[in-house]
C-alpha cells in the first residue's frame, strides 16, 4: 500500500487514509486524479457507484465511482479500496465523495447502485437529497437469476388459442430472454 501512497503523490491523486483505530495501519485507501475531480465539479448530476468484490492481490474490494457528461461520455470520478464492504466503510467513501464537490450546489441528484443493502442506506444517509436508483444490468441479472431458478413452465399443447391467438410453446430460456430484453 505503501508503494500506491507514492505512485499517487508522484502523479498528483488527491487522496485520503482511513486508519485502524487501535493501530496505525490504513484501512481504507480513497483517492481521485485532479481532473477527475475537476470534472465532477461539471458534470456531477449522476454518480455510479460499485464495489468489486476481492478481486486485487490485496483481497481488498475496489469501490469504483463513475460519472456522466453531457455528451453520454463516462469518466472515472475516484476509487477506494476498502477493507471490508460494509456500512461503516462505504459511508466514509461516500463521505470522502462529497468532501471533494466544492458546494451544495455541486451535489449529485441521483447515485446509481447495486442492490447493496448497506450502500443504499449510506446514500440516502450521506446524500439525503439524492435520489439512490437500482443499475439496470444488476436488476436484470437477479430477474435472470430468479426466472430460472424459480420459474417452471409447463408445456401446452400446441393448438392451444388465448384471445383467438395462436400460442407458441416457450420453454424456460425463452421466458429470460423476453423477460430481460423488456
Amino acid at each position: 500500500m505503501q508503494y500506491l501512497i507514492e505512485k499517487l503523490e508522484e502523479h498528483k491523486y488527491i487522496y485520503f487514509i482511513r486508519t485502524n483505530f487501535e493501530e496505525t495501519t490504513p484501512e481504507d485507501l480513497f483517492f481521485a486524479h485532479p481532473e477527475s475531480i475537476n470534472m465532477l465539479y461539471t458534470f456531477a448530476t449522476v454518480l455510479v457507484v460499485d464495489s468489486t468484490y476481492k478481486t486485487n492481490m490485496y483481497k481488498m474490494p475496489l469501490f469504483e465511482t463513475v460519472s456522466v457528461t453531457s455528451t453520454n461520455m463516462t469518466y472515472y470520478v475516484a476509487f477506494a479500496f476498502l477493507a471490508f464492504e460494509k456500512e461503516g466503510n462505504f459511508t466514509w467513501v461516500m463521505e470522502m465523495l462529497v468532501a471533494l464537490l466544492s458546494s451544495k450546489l455541486n451535489m449529485p441528484n441521483v447515485v446509481v447502485i447495486d442492490r447493496d443493502n448497506a450502500m443504499m442506506n449510506d446514500v440516502s444517509k450521506v446524500l439525503p437529497e439524492t435520489a439512490a436508483l437500482l443499475c439496470c444490468f444488476h436488476i436484470g441479472k437477479n430477474v435472470k437469476v430468479k426466472c430460472i431458478t424459480n420459474c417452471r413452465v409447463k408445456p401446452k399443447p400446441k393448438d392451444v388459442k388465448v384471445d383467438g391467438k395462436e400460442v407458441k410453446e416457450m420453454n424456460a430460456s425463452d421466458i429470460v430472454n423476453n423477460i430481460t430484453r423488456a
